[in-house]
Formats: C-alpha cells, sequence, structure tokens
C-alpha cells in the first residue's frame, strides 16, 4: 500500500505584506506560505521600505492604514520603483473611493477584512497574471520599437542588418555563459541589437565611407553612441532602459580610454562590457569593404590583445566558452 507522502510545496513568488496588526500579517503569510509562496512581513512603512530596498519582491500585500504613513502612499512607491512587482490592497474599510485610489495608482485587488483565504489567493493569483499582461503588452511594444528603429538603420547601411543579429546572439550567449539570470538574458539579446541606432544622426558620407575616417570624421562618428542614448532614454520600459545604456556604453574601455564619457572598469555597467566584446568580435568575423573577414580563432587573438584594457577579461573567457562547440 502507497504511503502519503509530506510534499514540500513548490517554491513560489516573493510576497511582502505590510500590516500593524500581527494577527492579520501571521494570517496572510500562512494562507500564502501554504501554496509555496516566500513571505516576509513588515508592520509599518519604513520598515517596509527596508524590505523592499533588501531585494526584489513580486507581490506586494499591504494595508491601507499604517502607523507611519499611508499603505496606499507605499504601494504607488513600490510600483514606481520596480515594474514588476504586482500590488494587492487590504483593508477594513469597504469604500469604493479608497478601492478606486487603489486601481489608480496600479494596484490589481482590494482585499477587505474580514477576508477569506480564497479571497487572498485569489487577489494574489489575479495582481500576478493582470502583472505579467501588462509587462508581455510592454515588452511587445519595446520590442516592435526596436525593429522599427534597427530597419532605420538598416535602410542607411544594409552591412549592418547581419553585424546586428550576430552581435545580440554573442551578448546572449556571454551572459547565459555567466550563468546570469534567465529573464536578464532575454532582455539583453532583446535590446542589443539597438547598440548603434545612434548613427541615424551620423552623415552619410561619413557612416558609407569605404576608407579610414579624418580625425574630425572620427569625432562625428563617434558621437552615435550619445545620440542613441538620447533616442533610448527616459522610457517606463526596462527593455528600452537597458538598449539606452548599451548604446551609450558599448565604446567604453576598461582602461577608461574609451567613449564617450571615458569611463572605466566598474563604473561601465554590465551589459555595455557584455556588448562591447560582442560588437567587436562580432565585428571582425564579417567581410568589410576594406578587409576581408577574421576566423573565430584570428578574432579571439585580436580581442586578447585588449585583455584588461579594453576588454573585461571575464566576459573574452565567457565569449571564448560560448563558441566551444
Amino acid at each position: 500500500m502507497a504511503v502519503a507522502a509530506h510534499r514540500k510545496p513548490v517554491e513560489r513568488e516573493r510576497v511582502l505584506i505590510v500590516d500593524d496588526d500581527p494577527s492579520v500579517a501571521l494570517l496572510l503569510a500562512h494562507v500564502l506560505g501554504a501554496e509555496g509562496y516566500r513571505c516576509i512581513r513588515a508592520g509599518a512603512v519604513a520598515e517596509a521600505r527596508a524590505r523592499l530596498a533588501e531585494g526584489p519582491f513580486d507581490v506586494i500585500l499591504c494595508d491601507v492604514g499604517l502607523p507611519d504613513g499611508s499603505g496606499l502612499d507605499l504601494v504607488e512607491e513600490a510600483i514606481t520603483r520596480d515594474e514588476h512587482i504586482a500590488a494587492v490592497v487590504v483593508s477594513g474599510l469597504d469604500e469604493v473611493a479608497l478601492g478606486e485610489r487603489a486601481l489608480r495608482i496600479g494596484a490589481y485587488g482590494y482585499i477587505v477584512k474580514p477576508f477569506t483565504a480564497n479571497d487572498v489567493l485569489i487577489g494574489v493569483l489575479g495582481a500576478l497574471a493582470h502583472r505579467r499582461r501588462q509587462l508581455a503588452a510592454v515588452w511587445e511594444a519595446s520590442s516592435e520599437t526596436i525593429q522599427r528603429l534597427c530597419v532605420a538603420v538598416e535602410a542607411r547601411d544594409t552591412s549592418t542588418a547581419a553585424h546586428i543579429t550576430g552581435m545580440s546572439e554573442h551578448c546572449y550567449a556571454i551572459a547565459r555563459e555567466l550563468g546570469l539570470d534567465a529573464e536578464y538574458c532575454e532582455l539583453l539579446r532583446a535590446a542589443s541589437p539597438m547598440h548603434d541606432v545612434g548613427k541615424v544622426g551620423v552623415p552619410d558620407h561619413i557612416l558609407l565611407k569605404p576608407g579610414p575616417l579624418t580625425d574630425d570624421e572620427r569625432a562625428q562618428m563617434e558621437r552615435h553612441a550619445e545620440i542613441g542614448y538620447r533616442i533610448l532614454a527616459g522610457s517606463s520600459a526596462e527593455l528600452l532602459r537597458l538598449a539606452a545604456s548599451i548604446a551609450w556604453t558599448h565604446h567604453e574601455r576598461l582602461d577608461g580610454g574609451g567613449y564617450p564619457r571615458g569611463l572605466s572598469r566598474n563604473e561601465i555597467p554590465q551589459e555595455g562590457r557584455i556588448a562591447a566584446v560582442a560588437d567587436v568580435f562580432d565585428a571582425l568575423t564579417r567581410d568589410r569593404v576594406y578587409r576581408r573577414r577574421f576566423s573565430r580563432d584570428q578574432a579571439l587573438d585580436v580581442l586578447e590583445e585588449g585583455r584588461g584594457t579594453h576588454f573585461d577579461p571575464e566576459l573574452l573567457d565567457a565569449l571564448a566558452a560560448s563558441l566551444i562547440d
């Protein structure tokens, strides 16, 4: 006869429970914890802010009246800081105005005390599903924007089309080799094709010139990093923010000799350092009007000459590892 095993619930999303009544907070944690949610409790706005600063949460379940401030203000602040967080407001007041404000600030649901376990579970599941739909819509819109801008660059310089795709795949491969979060790797792959979008602001006689550039022409060409950043910056979408950072920093060098800002080492964000390696490697392995493509090994040898000065050594190793068949 088979013996029923006590199975440990599958770990699910992280939930921040904010309520100044310990018994209510404990009940919420018990209901959600039984379903595998990882719950952290806070009894006041200040404590909740501290917990939010310590690490990302998937859900915030928050009371309206807290001893040191408004729970609604806290929820609005949390959503503004982290577009991935889903919010549910909990209150002992069954008022239409409060519920409407909760929805206006971006909360999905409004649970009225006393509540049942089903009320809580349905509220959290609904909030997570709603947030995923919102993020999917933003991702789709951002991806379309990126595709359209890439087409604009490719229309001026048809040789960039294959490079854009190849460079993006190398960024993804490097990130995966480093063991970075899968979602970040996908974001990097989607955002990196925009690294040279600023070239739309470079005159054709410079962009398409087959021979070496003069000092003045090179200075104008280097402006594309700043132009690209200005095109992409300021978006609320994480994908476009990442694309803006890549556009701005993929020509920086570890030794501070890059452009446009002369950043060095850890001043250069990780996505910029990854894109720098992927960009140069892919460019070297493609034919140009003034030279034939390098083999993979030849291209890696060229990058090795810049180990620790131009390129991050760890990322060079990750690129080489990703190329092993």
